[in-house]
């Protein structure tokens, strides 16, 4: 089946997000709209005082030249009254009406005036007051503050970013406690499949040596036998200590490592197996990689595809093509196909849809692709019958 290069080279174009500048930037764009509507609420409710005052002060001034007491009492003992924020009215330098002031002074008294005047000098550095006028002559000043709302306003922001930092806290507590136990899941599942690497050269060793012991054996023959495990375990030991540091990288010609992954994993397969193995491509294609974890990666894979096969045989395929700049490599099997919610899932340390499997050797491979050389790997189609893994490594 062809792919189209659109949709093998999708994954490679792909860059990582920068999760902190991301945070950072929300962060910030956050506190300015919310210090922003802030303001724009408290603009508001100032312009709606001053209307009020406004319409006040013009009511009073026309009460005034009317000389009709039912006009000034409506003013006195309505329209004032209404009024839900802070207002003083002066006249010759003496205070003749206020409402709504925060004094405990008693009013008249010494202190409740200065206090009074007090306040007055704080409104009209917020607002200018507005005259009083009687015949075009000015007699009085209204002088008014803030609505108490507008006070309550200019707290909200600090108390909105608190809640906000607090939710961060523990959302980061949180995620901490999460990539802890991430990590306790990693460490148990490295030593699981430390000793699940270790199992059979151990195991095959110490037959070996039970042979040589009843003494009945070609000793040549066990002798080799045993070297062979013993590279094994120079192969487990070496792959163990390169995939937690940063190996150095050498020209190496992929096909002959794919073709040596296959082999071992054809001649590892029970005799009576029915799962067939096959590789074909470029054999050209030369790559800067580690031999020795790129052979684990793809052995991996192919591990994880004898598994969806399962005892009743199939396939698994092994294509190597040259594109552009990338080498490709797909791993084909006929399995039983992985659902689409997992196929990102399968990467995660500890994911596995198989009882007694620890889910870490897709996640060393994804490390060992993406990490150590630079290169990319995802699922690229799976269904019953056809799962296609797609690696793509820089040449």
């Amino acid at each position: 089946m062809e792919y189209s290069l659109e949709e093998e080279t999708m994954h490679i174009n792909k860059k990582p997000f920068n999760i902190k500048l991301i945070f950072f930037v929300l962060a910030m764009v956050s506190i300015i709209m919310v210090f922003g509507v802030n303001r724009l609420m408290i603009s508001q409710l100032r312009n709606e005082a001053r209307q009020q005052v406004e319409y006040l002060a013009k009511s009073y001034s026309d009460a005034i030249n009317s000389d009709n007491e039912e006009d000034i009492r409506f003013v006195m003992d309505i329209l004032l009254p209404s009024m839900n924020f802070p207002i003083i009215i002066t006249s010759n330098n003496e205070i003749s009406t206020a409402m709504n002031l925060n004094i405990t002074a008693e009013p008249g008294s010494t202190e409740y005036i200065q206090d009074a005047w007090k306040i007055i000098e704080q409104m009209d550095a917020i607002f200018q007051p507005l005259d009083l006028k009687w015949h075009e002559m000015q007699w009085g000043k209204i002088h008014f503050a803030d609505p108490q709302v507008v006070a309550q306003l200019r707290w909200m922001p600090y108390i909105e970013i608190g809640f906000g930092i607090i939710f961060v806290i523990i959302s980061l507590w949180g995620f901490q406690f999460f990539r802890q136990g991430e990590k306790n899941m990693i460490y148990a599942g490295m030593a699981r499949e430390t000793a699940h690497q270790l199992g059979t050269p151990v195991s095959s060793l110490m037959g070996w040596m039970k042979l040589l012991r009843d003494q009945k054996s070609d000793i040549s023959s066990i002798l080799s036998a045993m070297d062979d495990d013993v590279s094994s375990l120079s192969e487990i030991s070496e792959r163990f200590s390169k995939i937690g540091s940063n190996p150095k990288l050498k020209t190496i010609k992929i096909y002959d490592l794919l073709s040596e992954s296959v082999n071992y994993m054809q001649n590892r397969l029970p005799k009576y197996s029915k799962i067939g193995l096959t590789l074909k491509g470029n054999r050209d294609i030369r790559i800067q990689g580690d031999w020795t974890l790129l052979r684990w990666a793809i052995e991996n894979i192919l591990k994880n595809s004898i598994d969806a096969i399962g005892p009743g045989g199939g396939n698994i395929s092994v294509n190597i093509e040259s594109k552009k700049k990338y080498s490709s490599i797909l791993i084909t099997d006929s399995g039983k196909g992985i659902p689409r919610k997992d196929w990102k899932n399968i990467f995660r340390p500890g994911f596995s849809s198989k009882q007694r499997s620890w889910g870490l050797g897709l996640s060393l491979t994804m490390r060992i692709i993406k990490e150590i050389h630079q290169g990319e790997i995802w699922v690229l189609r799976s269904k019953p019958g056809e799962t296609v893994f797609q690696i793509m490594l820089p040449v």
